[in-house]
Formats: C-alpha cells, structure tokens, sequence
C-alpha cells in the first residue's frame, strides 16, 4: 500500500492529468474494453527504451470503448494499469503459458512473470544483498511464477496489442510483448521461442558467470545445451557473459590451450575478482589433493562473496572450501584441508579410523531419492516426474555421482537428493543460504555442494578445448535435474520451508 500511495503522489508531482479518471482502480470500474474481444484503443506514444516503446509516454484510450462511453486520458505512468478490465461479472483476463530454458526445450520451474507498468532498469553485475522480498524492477500490474510444470497463470493483465512481459529468474531477464490480449478471458500462448530466457545479450540480460573448468566434469558444455550462445563463452577480458578460467593453470589443464587464465588466482584469489560475478561455478577438478590447494585467504575471500549475496556452485572435491579445521581432529589428520572460515555446512565423515576416508560414490546408474519435505524439494519431485525425467515422481536414476557428504546440519543446509542404495544418508546433493547462522530473513547470498556429474551421462570431452569437447544431444535425466539446480541457485534467497512467491503487484 504504501508504494501504491507513493507511486501515485509522483504522478501527481510530475503533473500527471487525468488521474481520479484513469487510475488503475477507475479504469477497472469504469470496464476497460468491456468485451471479450475488446479492443483497448491506442497504444499512446513511443515509450521508454527499456521496454521496447512498448510502454507509451502519451496518447490516451476509450475506457468505455465498447459500451458507448466516454473517452478519458491514461496519465502518463499508468498506460498499462488504465487497461486493466475489472471484468464485473464475467471471467477475469489471464494470460497463460510455459517458460523455457534458452535452447526452448526445458520448462522452467519458479519463473516470475509479470507486466511492467514502467521501464525496466538495467541490472548491475556483481552480488547485492537481496532477497525474494526485494520488489523487482517495472512495478508489476500484474503477475505470476511457473509452477512444477513450468506453466504460469497470471491474471488481471492488461488489455490490448503489444501488452509488454518481463520474464525473469535471479539475474536471467527477457522482455517480450504479447500479440494481443482479450478481454475477460483466458489468453493461451504456445511459444517456445517466444517464452524463454536470453540465449544472448540480444535477446536479455544474462547473470554475469565465472567458471573453472575441470578435467573431471563439463558444467560449460551443459549450459551450451540449456542454449547459451557460444560467443557467450569467452576469457574474462571478453565480451561474453560466462568467462571461463583453467582450474590448474599448466600446459596440461583443461581448456587451458584455448588461453583460458588460471582461476587461481584471477577468480578466486581476491574476493574483489569473485565480487565481477553473479554466480561462480566450479566443475570437479578430480583431484582430492588439489582441495588442499585452496588456501584459508581465498577460503576466506569465498565466504565473503558468499555472504554478500553472491551464488557459487561447488562440484565433488571443491566440498574443500568448506572443510578444514572445522571437523573431527581423526578427520583432520587425514584430510589437511588449510583452515576454513565456513561453519560447518554438512557432515563429510565418519570420525573413525574406517570412515575417516569415505568418499563412496558409483559409476553406474544408481536410483536416488528426492527429499520431498520442503516446499521446493516437493516441486523439484514433481518436475522432474513431469519433464520425463523421473519415471516415478520422488525419485531419479543417476550415474558418476559421488556422495562426499554424508548428512546435512539442521538449520544451516538442506538436502535434495539422498542415496537409497547403499549408505542411506548419502547427500549428492546440499543448499546452504549465507551468511550462515544469521536470522533468514538477513540471508542474501548461497552454496551449493554436489557430487553429480554431468560429463559421463553426456559423453563430453573434458580435456577438450571448448566447445569442440562438448556433444550436442538431448539432455538426459542427469542433466535436467543439474539444471532445475542451476537455475534455482540463480534465483532469489528465500525461507526455504515457504513456497515461493510471485512479485507483487504494484497496483
């Protein structure tokens, strides 16, 4: 309420007319478009730049343009509220649809869709402490998040041709605009190519994302199948929007003969090079004693980032940055991980002479279990069931996954996939929301571990050069499920014993 009344106070500062006659709530009364197949008269003027000139700066419409009524001005700011249909006693205008990954072959679970009701600012790189509860940016009239079948429902949309619509999750954002919008009735669209997220800096905007590439895993090569564009890809002092860094840095490292810098220290050295980052993404180096290469300085630099809002995903053996001198002393002598600023985020190993080693993990395809207690562990079963990826809902069948942690810690991390074979208390898969021990709500920043891979299961080439070691393929069950993943760590930080809930409308 107090943006609605604020909002308004500027349009009348700025000498907005009109307003009593054409505010959101007089235009619903007064039936914008009236009938189902209304039209909602002119677009007005030529609009600001961030959403196409979509939204207009002038002109006005025919509020009763279809029951003989009168014509009264849309003030400049609210265009798209004054077309909003109150739909008195019929059905209420909705827009229904899917959301896609870029390539437009994955539903998108917890993707927020909305009408901007003003220009869209740019979004700056780089963490900020934000959460769910932060307002996006447009002043949504109207909105809506994808449900576990990638499908959304928003209501209350305005009417007419060209109705502008942000898709957005965390730091991936597309605006696009809708051919027409009835009135007082559903409005079905079935476009893949027209609801997805960016491929490219042309089409949106894309999270700004540093990536060490390792010779036990292809996380680059995934997010070339999700459909990023290859010109995406490039060295950091590039222009593309996923900077790629060798993990070792020698003449022999992954990658490194396309001329791809050392992560260490150009990505995490300083928590000045992580913070250029929306997201850093880790792939398995495979190599547990390259763990202890990480130093308490750039473990420290890492919490930090973390802390600050920023997302870091951490494959297999990079559990490192988040171990040492933070376990049982039986564990330490076997492990001589350099000290960790981190808490302890999860349970690595049993304090015993026979545990103190477990890194237990299988090769082959292995049925495991989704943790279905929470909100969002619940939805993940659900999509994965309803992209065929998990022929009974609540479970997966997975190959080359490692299990390194073996519990999670009430309170600090959550578990979403449990081994059902073997050790029961196997977590291939944590989340943790940072800083850690912090009220939830002060939480803006998140870790991933996982020991997933995706390479086996695609068939890539990791000592490749990008992208001739990646295949173009469907994406199998392994790599749908590391996607749901990906993009929820990009998403916003929330309480994750809530749902997730869409932007609320400014009107």
């Amino acid at each position: 309420m107090y943006r609605r009344v604020e909002f308004f106070l500027a349009l009348i500062a700025t000498g907005a007319t009109g307003l009593l006659a054409c505010s959101p709530s007089a235009a619903r009364e007064n039936h914008v478009g009236a009938s189902a197949g209304g039209s909602a008269g002119s677009l007005g003027g030529s609009g600001p730049g961030g959403l196409g000139g979509l939204a207009g700066t002038g002109g006005g419409i025919d509020l009763d343009a279809n029951s003989g009524g009168t014509t009264a001005p849309c003030p400049t700011g609210v265009e798209w509220g004054c077309k909003v249909n109150a739909c008195t006693g019929q059905p209420k205008t909705t827009v229904k649809a899917k959301v896609y990954d870029p390539s437009g072959q994955l539903p998108l679970y917890n993707v927020a869709v909305y009408v901007p009701n003003a220009e869209v600012a740019p979004i700056a790189d780089g963490p900020v402490c934000e959460t769910c509860a932060t307002p996006v940016s447009g002043q949504p009239i109207a909105s809506a998040l994808t449900n576990s079948s990638g499908e959304f429902v928003m209501e209350n949309v305005p009417v007419g041709t060209g109705v502008p619509v942000v898709i957005q999750i965390g730091k991936w954002r597309r605006q696009i605009a809708l051919s027409e919008v009835k009135a007082c009735q559903e409005n079905a669209f079935d476009d893949p190519e027209l609801f997805r997220l960016p491929r490219n800096q042309s089409e949106g905007h894309l999270p700004k994302i540093g990536m060490s590439s390792g010779e036990a895993d292809s996380l680059e090569c995934l997010l070339r199948r999700l459909g990023v564009s290859d010109s995406e890809f490039t060295n950091p002092d590039g222009p593309g929007r996923v900077n790629i860094f060798s993990d070792k840095g020698s003449a022999t490292s992954c990658q490194n003969g396309q001329g791809y810098p050392p992560a260490a220290p150009n990505l995490w050295g300083t928590v000045a090079n992580l913070r250029k980052y929306d997201i850093v993404l880790m792939s398995c180096q495979g190599s547990q004693a390259d763990g202890r290469l990480h130093l308490t300085p750039e473990k420290q630099a890492l919490k930090d980032y973390v802390d600050g809002g920023g997302r870091v995903f951490l494959e297999h053996y990079h559990y490192s940055w988040l171990r040492g001198l933070n376990e049982d002393p039986v564990i330490e002598s076997a492990r001589k991980y350099p000290a960790t600023p981190f808490p302890p985020v999860a349970v690595w190993a049993e304090p015993t002479e026979a545990g103190k080693d477990a890194d237990n993990g299988y090769p082959s395809y292995r049925d495991y279990r989704i943790e279905t207690g929470f909100p969002k562990g619940k939805d993940f079963a659900d999509w994965l069931h309803n992209v065929g990826a998990s022929p009974t809902a609540g479970t997966i069948s997975l190959e080359d996954v490692k299990h390194p942690a073996i519990g999670v810690i009430a309170n600090v991390s959550q578990g979403w996939i449990f081994n059902v074979q073997g050790n029961p208390a196997a977590v291939p898969y944590l989340s943790a929301n940072t800083p850690i021990g912090v009220p939830v709500e002060q939480q803006c920043g998140r870790l991933v571990h996982t020991g997933i891979h995706v390479a086996k299961a695609a068939q890539d080439d990791t000592m490749a050069p990008f992208p001739g070691g990646c295949k173009s393929a469907a994406l199998s069950a392994q790599e749908k499920a590391m996607a749901f993943l990906l993009f929820d760590l990009s998403s916003c930080v929330q309480n994750e014993k809530e749902p997730p809930k869409p932007p609320p409308p400014v009107f």
